[in-house]
């Protein structure tokens, strides 16, 4: 939380502030992040960033949460009414929103792997928070899609999850191998999309021929 003597200074002055400390921790751990560093950089002191913030932990939360609001502001619903179409169209939002903000996207990479037992628990708690709430647009994005699809009588329910199994698992799967340069990830959005296509094809449409065993 920061201070009332925070808001009251000028949009401009908080703007810098804030950028400041995004910046610096979408670069190093919390332990190794220098509040030095920041308070040069947006030209105030450390006692004033401490008045406004009362602590290093603080800001690094108050960072986080604004990095958070961000990249995970509220995407309009896609006009699109086929079902990889609206996936995409939602997935590409997502991504310009990324591009838009990179160092909010380093720090949340960062925030996600950070360890420090002086931050641990409150970053986790904030992190789920805003995961929750994207996941609950996500699962009512997936909903739409699915009613795009002609099924046979299946378990809507099942088939829901499923599909979010696998997008899941085909972006961790990338989040990982370029969890040190996150950008790489938006550089290979196309090559992402091509392979969630190809295994979504796989469950929707099946790999057995008709009549074939299992």
């Amino acid at each position: 939380m920061a201070s009332e003597s925070f808001e009251k200074i000028s949009d401009e002055k908080q703007v810098a502030i804030i950028q400041s400390g995004i910046t610096e921790f979408s670069k190093k751990s919390y332990m190794d992040a220098s509040t030095d560093e920041i308070t040069k950089s947006c030209g105030i002191s450390k006692g004033l960033l401490f008045h406004y913030f009362g602590n290093k932990k603080n800001f690094y939360l108050y960072c986080l949460e604004v990095a958070l609001k961000r990249l995970l502001t509220d995407i309009p619903t896609p006009d699109q009414t086929g079902f990889y179409e609206m996936i995409f169209s939602y997935a590409d939002e997502k991504f310009k929103l990324c591009e838009k903000y990179p160092s909010e996207m380093h720090l949340v990479n960062m925030a996600a792997r950070e360890m420090s037992a002086k931050v641990l628990n409150e970053k986790n708690e904030l992190i789920v928070r805003y995961m929750i709430s994207t996941r609950e647009k996500s699962q009512q994005l997936m909903e739409k899609a699915i009613a795009a699809l002609e099924l046979k009588e299946i378990n809507i329910e099942k088939l829901k999850d499923a599909i979010t199994i696998y997008l899941g698992a085909i972006i961790n799967r990338y989040l990982e191998r370029y969890k040190e340069n996150p950008k790489l990830f938006f550089e290979h959005s196309a090559e992402i999309k091509t392979e969630i296509k190809e295994y979504l094809d796989f469950m929707l449409n099946g790999v057995v021929k008709e009549g074939g065993s299992v």
